[in-house]
């Protein structure tokens, strides 16, 4: 997938992030199928030791709480054929029901 910024720019997505109220089912059911997912972020920022002087404490960000819970990472590089794409997609869309 490539979108054009400019005459001669082509961008390179690193993630492709889908957010899914039932995230750990979707990517059992993809790493069964072969399809790799990853959650890069598990934690949110005010979880984090670094941030822990802050005074925010579970519940203070439910957004982003409810979306640490619920984003998953599906396969996305330069090298994905157009059959990887189309296997991928399959694999959500049997995935989510």
């Amino acid at each position: 997938m490539r979108c054009r910024s400019g005459p001669g720019n082509t961008h390179v997505y690193a993630q492709y992030t889908v957010r899914l109220p039932n995230r750990d089912q979707v990517a059992e059911r993809l790493k069964a199928e072969g399809i790799p997912t990853a959650v890069y972020y598990p934690k949110c920022l005010h979880e984090q030791p670094v941030f822990a002087g802050n005074g925010r404490q579970w519940g203070d960000l439910p957004e982003s709480e409810r979306a640490s819970r619920e984003v998953l990472s599906l396969p996305m590089h330069p090298f994905l054929t157009a059959e990887d794409q189309d296997r991928i997609v399959a694999g959500v869309r049997q995935a989510i029901g």
